[in-house]
């Protein structure tokens, strides 16, 4: 995990809500989560009950009890001053600020989705934070990233993910990548996704090296 430096978290960017299912692949979501707060971004993070056992079989993380905004930042190896860029809600608390259209945000990743998650979101069942935040962003036509965590995709699925992508939402599954230098470890793999989803809400990083230029160091492309 990165330490954190001294920052000016940017209060005038509105928050990133970013919600992790039961699929397989939470270290994408964390990670994620840890370059959004590196870069001084709010995050609000909602967390599927299901995903809690896949986080303490993948990384023996317990993610249960009480302050876990406090958990998931010392998970992170981040300093605590970031504590105020972090605020969690549990998947049942429909009343949380994210299942609301006036609450203002840039938009939503769910990392990693779930094809249960991606069914309800695809057809409107918003018996949850994740599943109603994601119908919010829809309907406030704010960015939606959806990971899908599954091999082979059946019909369902597939009907699903269209559904989504008609919707404008940016279906972003994590693909392996045979052409960066780092290509054959699973750090590489896991920051090219993360990357990718950090392009998507107008953010430069250094997690992969583009195309033909140099890395610099990470930064917001829009200030405020």
């Amino acid at each position: 995990m990165v330490a954190s430096s001294a920052f000016v978290p940017n209060q005038h960017r509105p928050p990133i809500v970013v919600g992790i299912t039961g699929a397989s692949g939470s270290i994408l979501g964390f990670r994620l989560i840890e370059e959004l707060i590196l870069l001084g971004q709010c995050v609000e993070m909602v967390m599927t009950e299901k995903s809690y056992q896949v986080i303490f079989e993948e990384t023996g993380f317990k993610m249960g009890g009480q302050d876990k905004a406090v958990r998931v930042i010392r998970h992170l190896g981040l300093a605590e001053e970031r504590l105020e860029q972090l605020k969690v809600y549990e998947n049942n608390r429909l009343d949380a600020p994210p299942s609301s259209g006036t609450h203002m945000t840039q938009g939503m990743a769910v990392i990693p989705c779930s094809m249960g998650t991606l069914g309800r979101i695809a057809n409107g069942i918003t018996d949850t934070l994740v599943a109603r935040a994601a119908d919010v962003t829809i309907k406030e036509h704010r960015k939606l990233v959806v990971v899908p965590r599954e091999s082979p995709f059946n019909q369902i699925h597939l009907r699903n993910l269209t559904t989504l992508a008609q919707c404008n939402a940016v279906i972003l599954p994590p693909m392996l990548s045979f052409y960066l230098p780092d290509f054959g470890t699973i750090e590489g793999q896991i920051n090219y996704t993360v990357g990718k989803v950090l392009d998507q809400f107008g953010f430069q990083h250094t997690l992969y090296t583009r195309w033909g230029q140099h890395t610099s160091p990470s930064k917001a492309l829009t200030e405020a």
